[in-house]
């Protein structure tokens, strides 16, 4: 009987594992599909912005942001010790 058992709970086991492995699978598919779109709405504000005369520096700055936004990243500001300047 213990045998038994033992092999039920393999099963179940091994049940659950690919259930999990799929799971994850699914949800790294998602979360890639999501960054592709966040990078193709990055690169149309850096488009756009550029056609609409915003100089680079700034478009580049508009892109980084809305990318961030969108994938939920916070900038840092960062302080220079030497000028004070804010860097980030």
């Amino acid at each position: 009987m213990a045998e038994n058992e033992n092999e039920e709970s393999g099963s179940f086991e091994e049940l659950i594992s690919g259930i999990e492995t799929q799971m994850n699978a699914e949800r790294l598919h998602k979360q890639g599909a999501y960054a592709v779109t966040a990078a193709r709405i990055s690169g149309t504000v850096l488009t756009e912005a550029l056609a609409s005369g915003v100089p680079y520096e700034l478009s580049k700055e508009m892109a980084a942001d809305t990318w961030n936004s969108i994938m939920g990243v916070h900038s840092l500001v960062l302080e220079s010790a030497e000028s004070g300047d804010a860097v980030g």
